[in-house]
Protein backbone atom coordinates (compact mmCIF):
# COMPACT_ATOMS: atom_id res chain seq x y z
CA UNK A 1 0.00 0.00 0.00
CA UNK A 2 2.90 2.25 0.52
CA UNK A 3 4.56 1.95 -2.21
CA UNK A 4 1.44 2.59 -4.52
CA UNK A 5 1.01 5.79 -2.45
CA UNK A 6 4.83 6.47 -3.60
CA UNK A 7 4.40 5.78 -7.11
CA UNK A 8 0.80 8.46 -6.92
CA UNK A 9 2.71 11.09 -5.51
CA UNK A 10 5.62 10.95 -7.69
CA UNK A 11 3.35 11.25 -10.78
CA UNK A 12 1.01 13.80 -9.53
CA UNK A 13 4.75 15.65 -8.83
CA UNK A 14 5.93 15.19 -11.96
CA UNK A 15 2.89 16.14 -13.35
CA UNK A 16 2.21 12.83 -15.36
CA UNK A 17 -1.03 11.33 -13.42
CA UNK A 18 -4.18 11.76 -15.09
CA UNK A 19 -2.63 13.05 -18.29
CA UNK A 20 -3.19 11.68 -21.67
CA UNK A 21 -0.04 14.21 -23.07
CA UNK A 22 -3.11 15.85 -24.71
CA UNK A 23 -1.90 19.86 -23.25
CA UNK A 24 1.23 20.89 -23.98
CA UNK A 25 3.43 24.26 -23.42
CA UNK A 26 6.60 24.82 -25.03
CA UNK A 27 8.03 28.52 -24.46
CA UNK A 28 8.99 28.73 -27.86
CA UNK A 29 5.73 29.79 -28.89
CA UNK A 30 4.40 32.79 -27.99
CA UNK A 31 0.95 35.35 -28.39
CA UNK A 32 -1.33 31.76 -28.91
CA UNK A 33 -4.03 30.90 -25.89
CA UNK A 34 -3.60 27.21 -26.03
CA UNK A 35 -1.38 24.39 -27.01
CA UNK A 36 -2.65 20.85 -27.57
CA UNK A 37 -1.55 17.75 -29.15
CA UNK A 38 -3.58 16.97 -32.71
CA UNK A 39 -5.26 13.76 -33.27
CA UNK A 40 -3.53 12.65 -29.93
CA UNK A 41 -5.47 9.56 -29.59
CA UNK A 42 -3.56 6.47 -30.00
CA UNK A 43 -0.07 7.80 -31.03
CA UNK A 44 2.99 7.90 -29.71
CA UNK A 45 4.13 12.16 -29.67
CA UNK A 46 7.55 12.82 -30.92
CA UNK A 47 7.04 16.63 -30.24
CA UNK A 48 9.62 17.72 -27.78
CA UNK A 49 11.60 20.60 -26.86
CA UNK A 50 15.37 20.43 -27.41
CA UNK A 51 18.30 22.56 -26.21
CA UNK A 52 20.66 24.10 -28.07
CA UNK A 53 23.62 23.36 -25.40
CA UNK A 54 22.72 19.69 -26.55
CA UNK A 55 23.59 20.45 -30.11
CA UNK A 56 20.61 20.79 -31.41
CA UNK A 57 19.66 23.74 -33.80
CA UNK A 58 18.16 26.83 -32.42
CA UNK A 59 16.56 30.11 -34.43
CA UNK A 60 17.11 32.29 -30.85
CA UNK A 61 16.90 31.33 -27.13
CA UNK A 62 18.41 28.21 -25.96
CA UNK A 63 15.81 25.75 -27.07
CA UNK A 64 13.39 24.81 -30.16
CA UNK A 65 10.82 22.29 -31.05
CA UNK A 66 11.79 19.23 -32.48
CA UNK A 67 8.98 17.58 -34.71
CA UNK A 68 9.61 14.17 -36.03
CA UNK A 69 6.72 11.80 -38.00
CA UNK A 70 6.85 8.34 -38.65
CA UNK A 71 4.52 5.83 -41.29
CA UNK A 72 2.77 4.62 -37.64
CA UNK A 73 1.77 8.38 -36.30
CA UNK A 74 -2.14 7.98 -37.44
CA UNK A 75 -4.00 8.91 -34.23
CA UNK A 76 -7.60 9.92 -33.27
CA UNK A 77 -9.43 12.57 -32.19
CA UNK A 78 -11.58 12.57 -28.89
CA UNK A 79 -14.94 10.97 -28.24
CA UNK A 80 -17.09 10.67 -31.06
CA UNK A 81 -14.38 11.79 -33.26
CA UNK A 82 -12.50 8.29 -33.19
CA UNK A 83 -15.05 6.43 -35.15
CA UNK A 84 -15.28 8.74 -38.11
CA UNK A 85 -12.93 9.13 -40.81
CA UNK A 86 -12.10 12.68 -40.93
CA UNK A 87 -11.50 12.64 -37.71
CA UNK A 88 -8.87 9.90 -37.63
CA UNK A 89 -5.72 9.83 -39.99
CA UNK A 90 -6.07 6.16 -41.27
CA UNK A 91 -3.21 4.09 -42.05
CA UNK A 92 -1.94 4.77 -45.37
CA UNK A 93 -3.44 7.65 -45.91
CA UNK A 94 -2.06 10.11 -43.55
CA UNK A 95 0.01 10.67 -41.00
CA UNK A 96 0.81 13.37 -38.40
CA UNK A 97 2.67 15.07 -35.87
CA UNK A 98 1.11 18.61 -35.45
CA UNK A 99 0.75 21.11 -32.36
CA UNK A 100 -3.42 22.72 -32.51
CA UNK A 101 -2.59 26.44 -31.17
CA UNK A 102 -6.50 27.08 -30.57
CA UNK A 103 -9.46 29.56 -31.99
CA UNK A 104 -9.06 32.23 -32.94
CA UNK A 105 -11.89 35.20 -34.35
CA UNK A 106 -10.27 36.19 -38.16
CA UNK A 107 -12.75 37.97 -39.95
CA UNK A 108 -12.23 41.96 -40.44
CA UNK A 109 -8.94 41.43 -38.56
CA UNK A 110 -5.49 41.84 -39.25
CA UNK A 111 -2.88 39.53 -37.93
CA UNK A 112 0.94 38.83 -37.89
CA UNK A 113 1.97 35.74 -37.98
CA UNK A 114 5.48 34.30 -37.30
CA UNK A 115 8.03 31.00 -37.15
CA UNK A 116 10.93 29.75 -38.27
CA UNK A 117 11.86 26.21 -39.69
CA UNK A 118 14.67 23.85 -40.42
CA UNK A 119 14.65 21.06 -42.34
CA UNK A 120 16.55 18.44 -40.97
CA UNK A 121 19.84 17.24 -43.04
CA UNK A 122 18.14 13.69 -42.99
CA UNK A 123 14.76 15.34 -44.42
CA UNK A 124 13.81 13.36 -47.76
CA UNK A 125 10.57 14.50 -49.64
CA UNK A 126 8.04 12.05 -50.26
CA UNK A 127 7.15 10.22 -53.49
CA UNK A 128 3.83 9.21 -55.09
CA UNK A 129 2.20 11.97 -54.85
CA UNK A 130 2.13 12.80 -51.11
CA UNK A 131 1.66 16.32 -49.68
CA UNK A 132 3.95 17.36 -46.55
CA UNK A 133 2.28 20.25 -44.79
CA UNK A 134 4.30 22.07 -42.31
CA UNK A 135 2.34 25.29 -41.43
CA UNK A 136 -1.70 25.98 -41.30
CA UNK A 137 -4.27 27.92 -41.04
CA UNK A 138 -7.44 25.99 -40.74
CA UNK A 139 -10.71 26.64 -40.86
CA UNK A 140 -12.40 25.95 -37.68
CA UNK A 141 -16.12 25.11 -39.81
CA UNK A 142 -18.37 27.20 -36.94
CA UNK A 143 -19.86 28.60 -39.56
CA UNK A 144 -22.73 27.28 -41.51
CA UNK A 145 -21.49 26.42 -44.75
CA UNK A 146 -17.75 26.61 -43.81
CA UNK A 147 -16.73 23.17 -44.92
CA UNK A 148 -13.09 24.15 -46.59
CA UNK A 149 -9.75 22.96 -45.57
CA UNK A 150 -7.62 25.44 -44.71
CA UNK A 151 -7.54 29.68 -44.71
CA UNK A 152 -3.68 29.10 -45.93
CA UNK A 153 -1.17 26.50 -45.27
CA UNK A 154 2.76 25.53 -46.37
CA UNK A 155 3.91 23.04 -47.92
CA UNK A 156 6.36 20.44 -49.36
CA UNK A 157 5.29 19.21 -52.83
CA UNK A 158 6.76 18.66 -56.11
CA UNK A 159 6.17 21.56 -58.59
CA UNK A 160 7.66 21.83 -62.10
CA UNK A 161 9.43 18.87 -61.40
CA UNK A 162 11.63 19.72 -58.11
CA UNK A 163 10.42 19.74 -54.41
CA UNK A 164 9.30 23.33 -53.00
CA UNK A 165 8.67 25.26 -49.64
CA UNK A 166 5.80 27.02 -50.94
CA UNK A 167 2.68 28.97 -49.57
CA UNK A 168 -0.80 28.16 -51.14
CA UNK A 169 -4.32 29.13 -50.05
CA UNK A 170 -8.34 28.07 -51.16
CA UNK A 171 -9.55 31.07 -50.02
CA UNK A 172 -7.12 33.51 -51.78
CA UNK A 173 -7.63 30.81 -54.93
CA UNK A 174 -4.29 31.65 -56.65
CA UNK A 175 -3.15 28.85 -59.65
CA UNK A 176 0.13 29.59 -58.68
CA UNK A 177 2.21 28.96 -55.31
CA UNK A 178 4.36 31.20 -53.95
CA UNK A 179 7.51 29.61 -53.32
CA UNK A 180 10.23 29.88 -50.27
CA UNK A 181 12.55 27.34 -51.43
CA UNK A 182 13.83 24.46 -53.09
CA UNK A 183 13.62 21.63 -49.68
CA UNK A 184 17.12 21.11 -50.87
CA UNK A 185 18.56 24.29 -50.51
CA UNK A 186 16.40 25.03 -47.26
CA UNK A 187 18.01 21.79 -45.44
CA UNK A 188 20.42 22.28 -42.63
CA UNK A 189 19.48 26.47 -41.87
CA UNK A 190 16.69 27.84 -40.69
CA UNK A 191 14.44 30.29 -42.60
CA UNK A 192 11.96 32.58 -40.39
CA UNK A 193 9.05 33.78 -42.34
CA UNK A 194 6.38 35.69 -41.56
CA UNK A 195 2.72 36.02 -43.51
CA UNK A 196 0.79 39.45 -42.60
CA UNK A 197 -3.54 38.99 -43.28
CA UNK A 198 -6.11 41.38 -43.53
CA UNK A 199 -8.63 38.51 -43.02
CA UNK A 200 -11.49 39.31 -45.50
CA UNK A 201 -14.25 37.36 -46.77
CA UNK A 202 -14.61 39.43 -49.83
CA UNK A 203 -11.96 40.36 -51.72
CA UNK A 204 -10.89 43.56 -50.05
CA UNK A 205 -8.41 41.18 -48.20
CA UNK A 206 -4.53 41.48 -48.41
CA UNK A 207 -1.67 38.76 -47.56
CA UNK A 208 1.82 39.98 -47.35
CA UNK A 209 4.82 37.03 -47.34
CA UNK A 210 8.29 37.33 -45.61
CA UNK A 211 11.27 35.18 -46.14
CA UNK A 212 14.28 36.36 -43.65
CA UNK A 213 12.60 39.63 -43.42
CA UNK A 214 12.27 40.09 -47.19
CA UNK A 215 9.20 40.15 -49.17
CA UNK A 216 8.40 37.39 -51.34
CA UNK A 217 4.74 37.93 -52.02
CA UNK A 218 2.13 41.33 -51.72
CA UNK A 219 -1.49 39.96 -52.78
CA UNK A 220 -3.49 43.01 -52.91
CA UNK A 221 -7.77 42.68 -53.16
CA UNK A 222 -8.14 39.23 -52.61
CA UNK A 223 -10.09 37.16 -50.47
CA UNK A 224 -8.29 36.28 -47.46
CA UNK A 225 -10.74 33.00 -45.29
CA UNK A 226 -12.31 30.55 -47.07
CA UNK A 227 -16.05 30.93 -47.94
CA UNK A 228 -18.09 31.67 -45.41
CA UNK A 229 -15.95 31.24 -42.50
CA UNK A 230 -15.21 33.38 -40.19
CA UNK A 231 -12.67 31.61 -37.95
CA UNK A 232 -9.63 29.51 -37.31
CA UNK A 233 -6.99 28.12 -35.83
CA UNK A 234 -3.22 27.53 -36.59
CA UNK A 235 -0.95 24.11 -36.05
CA UNK A 236 2.67 23.63 -36.81
CA UNK A 237 4.23 20.33 -36.84
CA UNK A 238 4.19 18.34 -39.97
CA UNK A 239 0.92 16.48 -41.85
CA UNK A 240 1.43 13.86 -44.44
CA UNK A 241 -1.68 13.05 -46.55
CA UNK A 242 -1.89 11.62 -50.05
CA UNK A 243 0.56 8.82 -48.45
CA UNK A 244 -1.92 6.08 -49.97
CA UNK A 245 0.69 5.16 -52.65
CA UNK A 246 3.39 3.99 -50.35
CA UNK A 247 0.28 1.54 -48.57
CA UNK A 248 -0.77 0.05 -51.56
CA UNK A 249 2.94 -0.82 -52.85
CA UNK A 250 6.26 -0.56 -50.32
CA UNK A 251 4.33 0.81 -47.04
CA UNK A 252 7.76 0.07 -45.48
CA UNK A 253 9.96 3.10 -47.44
CA UNK A 254 7.78 5.63 -46.59
CA UNK A 255 10.52 7.43 -44.10
CA UNK A 256 10.57 9.17 -41.00
CA UNK A 257 10.67 13.46 -41.66
CA UNK A 258 12.34 15.41 -38.95
CA UNK A 259 11.82 19.53 -38.56
CA UNK A 260 12.78 22.13 -36.14
CA UNK A 261 10.13 24.77 -35.14
CA UNK A 262 11.23 27.77 -33.27
CA UNK A 263 9.85 31.43 -32.81
CA UNK A 264 6.29 30.74 -33.37
CA UNK A 265 4.40 34.62 -32.75
CA UNK A 266 1.00 35.65 -33.14
CA UNK A 267 0.44 39.24 -32.68
CA UNK A 268 -1.13 42.23 -33.80
CA UNK A 269 0.34 44.63 -36.17
CA UNK A 270 2.51 47.92 -34.97
CA UNK A 271 0.84 51.25 -35.74
CA UNK A 272 3.53 51.51 -38.01
CA UNK A 273 3.03 48.22 -39.45
CA UNK A 274 -0.59 48.50 -40.44
CA UNK A 275 -1.52 48.40 -44.12
CA UNK A 276 -3.23 51.35 -43.94
CA UNK A 277 -0.26 53.02 -42.50
CA UNK A 278 2.49 51.84 -44.93
CA UNK A 279 3.99 53.25 -47.82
Amino acid sequence: MKNIILIISFLLFSGTAFSDGHKVKFKDIKGYKKQFISMHKKKVNRIIEVKASEGFPVYEGKTSIQVTVNREDAGCGTGKAQTTQIQCDGKGNRSRQELNLGDMKLKNKEHIFEYAVYFDETYEPLKKGAVVIIGQMHTDNKAKGCHSCCHFWAQDFKYKGEHYYSWASKAAYSSEPVVIGKIEDLKGKWTHLKFHVLWKLDETGRFKIYKNNEVIADLKNIKTLADTCTGGYMKFGIYRHRTIGYWNSDWESLPDQRVYLDSIVFRKPKKEEKFKNQK
